[in-house]
């Protein structure tokens, strides 16, 4: 199983997090003592202030100071700030402090590094200012300072979230929010159980809201391998708008519904097409039996016509550009994209529901309704007894067919009555299968020649299919990395894919090692199975958060091993069969002359499960992990006298 690639999104912060790991990965080494155990870094103090002049203006002070105690916790020493046409940075200062306390070093705003989005998505006005900090001695404090203004329009205001790293301990932090007086905000408290948070809400003399919000002594949250998403341990208060205005639009946030209204407010009058565009569709469209083919033809069309450009120019982070200029430029985001599939299909007579989902976020928060929660655009079409789900930004993926990146998810309808949460369909864990079919013949110096064909359906197949984009001599590295030998040189290969609804790749390869297993004297010592490279085993029996397993499947592997000439079995792994709750997995060998045939079935089942299963869940890993890497124990006969 590969990690999968992750569908375009709808708003800015995937790239803030991906520029912030890249900033990150390219810090020098430096010199530390020894810190506290499983401690990375401190937050001494951490306080926010917005003050909320109007629904169209506020200010946003924070002042943040960080103890940074070893290299693992410079995650908490970058200092990150997204800007844009709507949020812009008044004034930033910074010092840096040494193990004594003294001033190293003092930072200003123009020692900020600006880096335009623009650059990338060809149609933005947002951009980024940061600083990598490269102090070389631990441990040292560092204190940013800033001020942000808002202007033109409210949608959103910054979460109370001090502690934002794993491993890290917060001694106080402070959020203060204050509206002016007939305005209100709302907020909700997430992971804050056992997290000293405590939240108050009053009225001022002027009649305005003031909610405060302090913590002390935050307990660090410890990096564990199967955890929940970051977003579901981390203590945080969310804050967002009762009524908004926003570039000239206005809208209600008292709940999904509400807030599905202001979407849907924004695509009147975006769906109309001109009427070459309108002919082209019913053209496209003519010989086409059943709604389905006609939905099909109109994803063919979108996907050979269109390309993806993200577009984040002023509302358009939420407004989608008119069908009429997508089909004109013949480019759009996963707003415009979706929003011109709805034009084409209303052309036809079909009708569509422009949805917004995240890619990230399982689940949306059914009781508070906030922007933030999503950062996708996709289009439901509901035929009678099949529902399709229109991924109109990758038109590589096979029509009909929920990828991974949405399957299961939660997302929000936008229908002229407002919002309405809605559940999208995934596929049973039994159903993402990956079968691979080997034949090895091993020779006398335990060299071996390698040949396989690995079939890869739906989940799985998503992440394999990927290769198809790879340079040829990339490809075969690809396929490489998925053999547990360290030496190995991909022969041969082919890539077939099966777009239908349900997708399957096929890649078929021939290999070839000079060092099959290990060859001792008269003996060779051959693994089963060299195809799983990838089954992980925690190490750690210690357990703090619940055990999530994000991603199931079926993965069967049949391996026939060739034993050489003049050699025979001197031992073969016994049959296994483990049932768990996390799973099941079944191991058994056979032989047939000089064949060894090896069949292996493990059915990983997605979940999550509570802390004080960890140990169970790490000697069912255990018993498959064994069976994986066991070997088969070949002897060279003697020559008969």
């Amino acid at each position: 199983m590969m990690t999968t690639t992750v569908s375009p999104s709808l708003a800015k912060r995937g790239r803030l997090a991906c520029l912030a790991l890249c900033l990150l990965s390219v810090l020098p080494a430096r010199t530390q003592t020894a810190a506290p155990a499983g401690l990375n870094s401190i937050v001494s103090d951490d306080r926010t202030e917005v003050l909320c002049q109007s629904m169209t203006q506020a200010s946003v002070k924070r002042t943040r100071t960080v103890k940074i105690l070893n290299r693992k916790g410079m995650e908490a020493a970058l200092f990150v700030c997204p800007c844009d046409n709507f949020n812009s940075l008044q004034r930033f200062s910074g010092v840096i402090l040494n193990a004594a306390g003294n001033v190293v070093r003092k930072i200003k705003k123009s020692d900020l590094q600006r880096t335009e989005y623009s650059a990338i998505t060809m149609g933005s006005d947002d951009y980024l200012y940061y600083y990598e900090c490269d102090y070389p001695t631990f441990p040292f404090s560092i204190t940013y300072e800033w001020e942000m203004k808002k202007n033109n329009g409210i949608v959103y205001y910054p979460s109370f979230s001090p502690q934002d790293s794993y491993h890290q301990s917060v001694e106080r932090a402070s959020y203060r929010m204050e509206q002016s007086a007939g305005q209100t905000c709302r907020y909700r408290p997430r992971n804050a159980e056992g997290a000293n948070i405590e939240v108050k809400e009053s009225t001022g003399p002027a009649g305005q809201q003031i909610v405060e919000v302090t913590a002390r002594q935050m307990p660090v949250i410890p990096s564990e391998p199967f955890s929940p998403p970051k977003a579901d341990l981390m203590p945080c208060v969310y804050f967002a708008p009762t009524t908004f205005k926003f570039d000239k639009s206005e809208g209600t946030m008292n709940d999904w519904k509400t807030f599905g209204q202001w979407q849907w407010d924004l695509l009147a009058g975006r769906d109309a097409l001109p009427e070459q565009a309108r002919a082209k569709v019913r053209q496209i469209a003519e010989g086409r039996a059943t709604d389905r083919e006609k939905v099909k033809a109109v994803y063919d069309y979108l996907g050979q016509t269109t390309r993806y450009v993200s577009v984040q120019l002023g509302i358009g982070g939420w407004q989608p550009i008119a069908a009429a200029n997508v089909c004109q430029v013949g480019f759009g985001d996963c707003k415009g994209l979706s929003n011109y599939a709805r034009a084409m299909l209303g052309e036809l007579g079909i009708a569509s529901t422009y949805t917004v989902i995240s890619t990230t976020n399982e689940r949306l928060l059914p009781d508070f309704a906030s922007l933030t929660q999503m950062n996708h655009a996709i289009l439901q079409v509901p035929l009678p007894g099949d529902t399709l789900w229109l991924e109109c930004t990758n038109p590589t993926l096979p029509f009909g067919y929920v990828h991974e990146d949405i399957a299961g998810h939660d997302a929000l309808l936008v229908e002229p009555a407002g919002g309405r949460i809605y559940r999208l369909p995934t596929y049973p864990d039994s159903l993402n299968t990956q079968v691979n079919r080997a034949i090895v013949t091993l020779s006398p110096d335990a060299s071996a020649r390698i040949e396989n064909t690995c079939t890869s359906r739906l989940f799985q197949y998503e992440n394999e299919i990927d290769i198809r984009y790879l340079k040829p001599d990339k490809q075969k590295d690809r396929i490489r990395s998925g053999i547990t030998l360290s030496q190995a040189d991909v022969q041969a290969f082919s890539i077939d894919e099966r777009k239908t609804a349900e997708p399957t790749s096929v890649i078929s390869y021939t290999a070839t090692t000079n060092l099959y297993g290990q060859k001792t004297g008269s003996r060779l010592f051959v693994p089963v199975n060299v195809l799983r490279r990838r089954f992980s085993v925690p190490t750690s029996a210690r357990r703090v958060h619940p055990i999530r397993v994000g991603y199931g499947y079926l993965d069967t592997d049949s391996v026939c091993l060739r034993m050489p000439q003049g050699y025979a079995i001197e031992g073969i792994p016994k049959p296994v069969s483990v049932e768990s709750k996390f799973g099941s997995f079944h191991s058994e060998v056979s032989v047939d002359g000089q064949d060894i045939w090896i069949v292996q079935r493990l059915h990983l089942r997605k979940g999550v499960y509570a802390p004080g299963e960890y140990e169970e869940f790490i000697r069912f890993r255990k018993q498959v992990g064994d069976q994986y890497s066991s070997r088969v124990v070949l002897k060279k006969s003697e020559p008969k006298e």
